[in-house]
């Protein structure tokens, strides 16, 4: 087991070496909307293993789901955090700690046969349309985190954000889907990117590509059609795998926190 933890880690590094061009950043960030609660590190595993799986589970869990893993299926290597009880020395107190991680085996169900899997149920969207409720969550976090938000001209661009006076702008003459878009976009430059010491003018490449993802892992939640999306090459970036992580880290870290409460408001509206 050694071995293989060994042998993940390495293909881990030179994967995530790899994700310095726009094509790779774009195939991780389809694997990361589908497996988005998943750690970075294990999304990219599963690319790495698996580039079209879309739901993974163990031996056992696909039984208990009432699918069986098809005879010499090879099986899909993640992380799992090992844990043990510790002791506080101050108030003698135990609790579990993550210690280490080990590899444990999971396998796409394109690698199972047997019961269906239920399909999870969205609205079905004519062209141009906003999920119901998406507009509204994302108008609240920006106007929460203390940006007017303001429709009208943007220029050339769809929308924009600034932060003296703190305002974000969208367009009003596209889609309601692509506001909503273009929202989720100017709502990460606000929780990423408008901080005093932060220099937009220095990152503007890599702000740029953060904020899109964040934008392209919450259009793809709410069953926006993604297909359109582009990612300028970061030309900063180089070779750096801890930037590239970093910024990975991030824009996991913020989609996650926007869905937190879209996925929510969605629900309430549904309801």
């Amino acid at each position: 087991m050694s071995d293989r933890l060994e042998t993940l880690h390495k293909e881990l590094a030179a994967g995530v070496a790899a994700l310095v061009t726009s094509d790779d950043w774009l195939a991780w960030l389809k694997v990361a909307a589908k497996f988005r609660r998943y750690s970075f590190n294990n999304q990219m595993l599963i690319l790495l293993q698996c580039p079209e799986a879309t739901h993974v589970a163990g031996f056992r869990a696909w039984q208990e789901m009432g699918r069986q893993v098809r005879k010499g299926e090879k099986s899909l290597g993640i992380f799992a955090p090992s844990t043990r009880k510790v002791r506080d020395e101050t108030t003698g107190e135990e609790s579990r700690r993550v210690v280490g991680y080990r590899v444990v085996s999971v396998f796409d169900v394109s690698q199972t046969d047997g019961d269906p899997l239920p399909e999870p149920v969205r609205p079905v969207l004519l062209d141009g349309e906003a999920p119901a409720g998406l507009w509204d969550a994302l108008a609240a976090l920006v106007t929460g985190d203390g940006y007017a938000l303001e429709r009208g001209d943007c220029g050339q661009a769809n929308g924009w954000t600034k932060a003296d006076p703190p305002t974000v702008r969208v367009r009003d003459d596209v889609s309601d889907a692509q506001a909503a878009k273009t929202l989720a976009h100017e709502l990460a430059h606000v929780r990423l990117h408008m901080a005093p010491d932060y220099n937009y003018g220095q990152h503007r490449g890599l702000a740029e590509v953060e904020a899109e993802s964040v934008a392209y892992l919450v259009a793809a939640a709410h069953g926006l059609p993604t297909g359109g999306y582009s990612l300028p090459y970061v030309a900063g970036w180089g070779e750096d795998a801890a930037v590239v992580t970093a910024t990975a880290s991030r824009v996991i870290a913020t989609a996650r926190a926007i869905l937190a409460v879209t996925d929510a408001e969605a629900v309430t509206v549904a309801a």
